[in-house]
């Protein structure tokens, strides 16, 4: 029988073929790796938590940091209609209302707010798989307590040039001293904007003391008590950085420092 290469039919049947040829390996090669990406979100969700609390952590420690991160007091906060819902629904996380704190602390409330403990880290870590296509992470709070000393931290996301840009910072029991901040997300330039992701970007952001609840830039190589260095060449997403400490964490962290009693 001769096939007519020119009918519907067969374009069809192989337009059907070629594509499910060509994506059954993409398909099975995505399952595969799947797991392995999840685990690695959660890992560095787990080490930047703990560096930005000033804990020291490393994702070559995996157990380690998975047992120091289940051992911290994790909340979030929720909408008022859903407190009286069981804390480990994950329907609960996401209906969750990310700027409620952000706006009742710049409306100069100190609450109180709508919180769940969160005592299943399931909970965290179905959140962290929704969103690791996005960065749009809902916002969850950890409290530590390091020499008698607490501290609490918070991961917080904003728009950054291309997309959002997720942080964890961390403060001191009164909120007066940043303990450390670290990028838990982004899809900024390599090589410009992306380089928030480093070290020694990171880093500077340890021990410094906000003046008015406000990091800024150092002016001109100067090191000032509440700045740091913006990245050159990275003007936006630097801004975006300290935009996300300025208008989301530490306003945040603040009020709900204030819900839990302060120190």
């Amino acid at each position: 029988m001769k096939i007519n290469k020119n009918s519907y039919i067969f374009s069809i049947v192989f337009t059907f073929i070629a594509t499910f040829v060509l994506v059954l390996p993409l398909t099975l090669a995505y399952t595969a790796t799947k797991p392995i990406a999840d685990n690695y979100w959660r890992l560095q969700h787990y080490v930047k938590t703990l560096r930005s609390l000033g804990l020291p952590s490393s994702a070559a420690q995996a157990q380690e940091a998975k047992n120091a991160f289940e051992s911290l007091d994790k909340y979030q906060v929720i909408p008022a209609s859903l407190a009286a819902q069981d804390s480990q629904d994950y329907s609960v996380v996401q209906a969750n209302v990310t700027g409620a704190l952000a706006q009742a602390a710049r409306a100069g409330l100190t609450g109180p707010f709508d919180l769940v403990q969160i005592k299943n880290v399931k909970v965290i870590f179905q959140a962290l798989q929704d969103s690791s296509a996005t960065g749009n992470l809902p916002t969850f709070f950890y409290i530590t307590n390091l020499n008698g000393q607490k501290r609490y931290a918070g991961n917080f996301t904003g728009p950054g040039l291309w997309g959002n840009v997720t942080l964890a910072v961390g403060v001191n029991q009164d909120s007066s001293q940043i303990e450390g901040v670290q990028v838990l997300y982004n899809v900024e330039t390599p090589g410009l904007g992306g380089r928030i992701n480093e070290k020694g970007f990171q880093a500077q952001f340890a021990n410094l003391t906000p003046i008015d609840g406000q990091v800024e830039f150092n002016p001109n190589g100067q090191k000032k008590p509440d700045g740091f260095d913006a990245i050159t060449g990275a003007t936006i997403t630097s801004t975006a950085v300290k935009d996300i400490i300025n208008n989301r964490a530490l306003p945040e962290l603040k009020a709900f420092i204030a819900q839990m009693g302060g120190m």
